[in-house]
């Protein structure tokens, strides 16, 4: 064998083995897909609803003092049954609307009274909606069985009710008499004493 050919297989011995290609591809493949699907389910689970969620509002814009002026009517779909709901089902009735969210620190402050307040008025013909605003699917649940909520809630998840209502923050209540007017308004968490008061108040206006 000549020198060069010595160095010829040298050469070719100390070359460190390639690893084919193909070999890895489907477990990379696989890996890749698993983190896709876990990525779309978990996403599925704390997006917010479809904008389509509440379709229909119809008046004119609440002033910063509403007090007087009609409520502008909506219907949409319920948080936990995605059934249909409207505030015009509940017409010639006194009716609370509550704007929550399960992310608002100060709705969960006054939930529990808002949840036991409407089990003593319902009987009384006081009709309770609450309007979950830019929430998610999972944290409008939870908060509906922590809190105890019996009554129904539309979703809104772009704020478009909220902003006819003139709401700048959460929570915030608006009590309507049974000619669908605004008697009252009430700006953050709200105190017992102070719902019953507002509530006595709006059936009082008739």
């Amino acid at each position: 064998m000549s020198i060069e050919q010595q160095n010829e297989l040298e050469v070719a011995l100390d070359a460190p083995e390639e690893t084919p290609s193909s070999s890895r591809k489907p477990a990379i493949a696989i890996l890749a897909g698993f983190v896709v699907l876990v990525l779309v389910l978990f996403g599925f689970a704390l997006w917010p609803r479809s904008s389509n969620a509440a379709t229909d509002i119809v008046g004119a814009p609440l002033s910063q003092d509403p007090v007087g002026q009609s409520a502008p009517q909506f219907s949409g779909t319920q948080v936990m049954s995605d059934a249909p709901i409207s505030l015009a089902d509940y017409q010639g009735k006194p009716v609370v609307v509550n704007f929550w969210a399960s992310w608002c620190a100060t709705c969960k402050d006054e939930a529990k009274v808002v949840a036991e307040t409407e089990k003593k008025w319902r009987a009384k013909g006081v009709v309770f909606i609450g309007v979950d605003s830019n929430d998610t699917t999972a944290g409008a649940h939870t908060y509906y069985r922590t809190y105890g909520l019996e009554y129904a809630s539309v979703l809104d998840p772009d704020s478009k009710i909220g902003a006819m209502y003139g709401v700048t923050g959460l929570p915030e209540t608006y009590f309507l008499n049974t000619q669908g007017q605004i008697v009252a308004k009430y700006i953050s968490s709200i105190d017992a004493p102070t719902l019953d008061k507002l509530i006595a108040q709006t059936v009082a206006a008739g």
